[in-house]
């Protein structure tokens, strides 16, 4: 979030400017996606303990996770529940209302509520967001959870239940966390975790804070930041705190990151999205230090030297040029942020350049992914949207707390098309957004997504786009490497163009896409080749392969 001086002259202008231009037209696309939540059997509804006292927390939660926790080929879901006050966040939450929520996917479109029967029992602290990765290497899903108040986390039984490990594991950061990501960044085949910490606020020292005489939730600047903390996986079961070793320690006001290798030396870097101070982009050095190049990279500030109230953030290649692309959602009255990855160490900002900049100037935007929607082979752009203010309108009455989420056709020609009025009904009805992921739940091929919405149900997005484009799925097994291949790259090959993916965890705004990579291919029916680079440097090739298929690729070295 980011305090504003909404009288100033500059802003006026900006305000003038895109308020008053001329309208985008929408791209005449096939995008299409259809609500399915209800039909879905999905039932749980968010509760973020609004209070008249406004204390911060209740207007940030919460993320939400695909994954298949008991490896029967169907995306899950896990939805993270608030809870009726931040206060007291040191007792459990047992009643049912205020519980996280596990789904089982029924392979039939439907989903089944299993959450007392995998073994969760109760929720510690005010709930923020989960992320999932196999933290050691047996095969499954395990599962972490970032909370106002200690973090926790679930190692998978493999029998459909999870057990707590939060303290043998030593992960319970009682910090205010809301994101967190799961990277290798020492290439010992076990996966460490880097858990975004927001601000140093207590309920019980919290000051009411007023804008134009108005009531509202307080901006970051209000409180100091606290420092996000890296955890060494120590690859028998438990892991060690390397925050200050590494040279990580900060004092940021972080809400998302992202593990990602921008710069393909082959060592996972991190990227931290920071409220309303710079960014940070973290270089590993390689011998298990970094070094925050941000500034010097281009990426700490927006291109006219600001720092943005960051919230969000995703790493893709929408320009189809091998390279690691980031793009930061931010709060109202600032654009999102697309960085271009210019492959030598610097990012250009190019929002204005593609098309971004009009339809993001109003909106406060939060969860966001690359996802190829219609399998053309191009990255498109999903913005969950949702003011932090649920009284804004009566400071700005141009801006609204319920916000319509938004997708970015990309054109390949450069830009991106906002064409969220034709994609479907969802995206014609203002909601509050926050988290969202990404994943083929019901297996056809194409990308669906789900959303969080505070104090709301989530949506199920099924992807109904009507195209003739074809498809290929990669689902990677590390053995020497992490189970899950994060970090990996895969690059896909076809009679017309070379397309990488990363697999990544975490990402968004507290929450976790599905790590099998769904490539686009347009009108192509066979990929000339598929190229997976693992971590370490070992390389394995597929060549001459037909469309519309999930491939299985186990690392074999």
């Amino acid at each position: 979030m980011l305090e504003i001086v909404f009288k100033s002259s500059l802003l006026f202008i900006y305000v003038f400017l895109f308020v008053n231009a001329t309208p985008l037209i929408a791209d005449q696309s096939t995008i299409y996606f259809s609500e399915q939540t209800d039909s879905a059997g999905i039932h749980f509804r968010h509760l973020n303990g609004a209070s008249e006292q406004r204390h911060l927390p209740e207007t940030m939660g919460a993320g939400c996770l695909f994954f298949d926790y008991d490896n029967d080929g169907n995306l899950d879901i896990y939805l993270v529940n608030s809870g009726s006050s931040c206060e007291n966040v040191a007792l459990p939450r047992v009643n049912i209302d205020e519980m996280n929520a596990l789904y089982r996917n029924n392979g039939d479109g439907t989903f089944t509520d299993v959450t007392k029967q995998a073994g969760f029992q109760k929720n510690l602290g005010f709930g923020m967001g989960c992320i999932s990765a196999d933290y050691d290497n047996d095969g499954d899903a395990d599962l972490y959870l970032t909370n106002f108040g200690r973090n926790q986390f679930y190692r998978n039984n493999g029998d459909g239940t999870f057990t707590d490990v939060t303290n043998k594991a030593g992960v319970g950061d009682s910090h205010w966390s809301v994101s967190a990501s799961f990277g290798d960044y020492n290439l010992d085949g076990y996966l460490d975790l880097y858990v975004v910490n927001y601000l140093d606020y207590t309920v019980e020292t919290a000051h009411p804070c007023v804008l134009e005489g108005v009531h509202i939730y307080c901006g970051p600047h209000e409180y100091p930041g606290e420092t996000d903390t890296l955890y060494r996986n120590n690859g028998d079961g438990t892991f060690t705190d390397v925050t200050t070793r590494a040279g990580v320690r900060n004092d940021g006001k972080g809400l998302g990151v992202v593990f990602t290798d921008y710069n393909n030396d082959g060592y996972p870097d991190i990227f931290v999205a920071n409220d309303a101070v710079e960014d940070y982009l973290y270089r590993n050095n390689g011998d298990g230090t970094f070094t925050d190049v941000a500034l010097s990279a281009g990426i700490a500030y927006n291109s006219e030297g600001r720092a943005t109230a960051s919230m969000g953030v995703a790493n893709g290649d929408y320009n189809n040029d091998g390279l690691i692309d980031l793009f930061v959602t931010n709060f109202s009255l600032e654009v999102n942020s697309l960085f271009q990855n210019d492959g030598d160490g610097f990012f250009t900002m190019t929002t204005f350049d593609t098309g971004i900049a009009k339809p993001s100037f109003s909106q406060l935007g939060f969860g966001t992914q690359f996802l190829d929607a219609d399998n053309d082979g191009r990255s498109d752009i999903f913005v969950a949207n949702g003011h932090v203010w649920d009284n804004v309108a009566q400071i700005t009455p141009s801006l609204s707390y319920k916000q319509t989420c938004q997708i970015f056709h990309n054109t390949g020609l450069g830009d991106f098309k906002d064409i969220s009025k034709s994609a479907g009904t969802f995206f014609t009805h203002p909601v509050v957004g926050r988290g969202t992921a990404t994943g083929d739940y019901d297996n056809d091929g194409d990308s669906d997504i789900l959303i969080t919405l505070s104090g709301e149900k989530p949506v199920l997005l099924r992807n109904d786009s009507k195209t003739d484009n074809h498809w290929i799925k990669v689902k990677l097994f590390g053995n020497h490497s992490n189970r899950d291949g994060i970090g990996t790259k895969v690059y896909v090959k076809t009679e017309n163009t070379t397309q990488v993916r990363e697999v990544t965890c975490g990402g968004s705004y507290a929450s976790g896409s599905d790590y099998t990579l769904i490539f686009g291919l347009g009108t192509n029916e066979i990929v000339k080749s598929i190229e997976v680079k693992w971590l370490g440097g070992h390389i394995q090739t597929l060549d001459n392969i037909t469309a519309n298929k999930m491939i299985h690729i186990d690392e074999n070295r």
